[in-house]
Parts: structure tokens; sequence; C-alpha cells
């Protein structure tokens, strides 16, 4: 979301003036910068679509309910959409506040995301173009 830190002494001119980003509000006698991360916003986005769409897959399962199959296909499309932003982001957080540094962890969460954003595209495109014939043909017999 956002950081609240303490603005330097000089009125709260500091390293992060050139940030476009950094608002810079009085509180009591304190001045206090806010910086938003847009990461930290997006990251929890497709986490959460795709949880809800392995949700509904299970009720879908269990109900044999048409609307619960659908639901977990949109689901499966927003958290596709979403891991664009949410890896983008990710990535420029990574060269500006790290500097690229190459760590394990870093590198670990660079290839998780790329195969999240493969895997659920190909997940996506299998149920659009096969499943939809399937479940057409089942309604038919």
């Amino acid at each position: 979301m956002n950081t609240l830190s303490p603005a330097s002494e000089n009125g709260g001119e500091g390293a992060n003036k050139s940030q476009s980003n950094t608002k810079i509000r009085d509180v009591g006698q304190a001045k206090y910068k806010y910086k938003w991360h847009w990461h930290i916003l997006f990251v929890h986005f497709p986490i959460s679509a795709f949880l809800g769409s392995f949700g509904f897959m299970v009720l879908h399962l269990i109900t044999q309910t048409d609307c619960f199959e659908l639901s977990t296909f949109v689901a499966l499309i927003l958290g596709a959409v979403v891991m664009i932003p949410t890896t983008v982001t990710g990535w420029t957080t990574w060269k500006k506040s790290y500097k690229g540094y190459r760590s394990k962890i870093f590198l670990s969460k660079i290839r998780i995301s790329f195969a999240m954003i493969a895997i659920s595209v190909a997940l996506v495109l299998y149920r659009a173009i096969f499943v939809t014939e399937v479940i057409d043909l089942h309604h038919e017999i």
C-alpha cells in the first residue's frame, strides 16, 4: 500500500523528491511522506483470483452446477490479466529499489511469476477452445 516515513529536516526534500508518487502530509509537528508501492497493491489480486478459481472449481465438482464452472473461468481470466501488471511492477521495483540485485529469492520470484503467466494463459486458452465444446455436447445428451 503506502509507507509512512518521516520527512527529512529540510522540509521533506531528500532522496525521494524526484518521485512523482510521493506526497507530504503534516501530522502534528512532524511531516510524513506517503510513497505508493504499486507492486504491493497488485500482488494480492492474482493470488486471490487463482484461489477463488480453485474454490469455484471445487464447488463445481461437488454440485455439478455450471455457474461455478463459469465463475472458475472468469476468475482464471482475471488472475491471468492481473498477473501482467503484477509482474511489471515487481520487475520495476526490483530494478529501482534493489538495483537488479541477483539473489536466489528475486530470481525465484521472477521465474514463478513468468511460470504463473504461462500456465494461466494456457489454462484460459484451453478452457476457451476445448471445454466449451465439451459442455455443449454434454447439454445435448
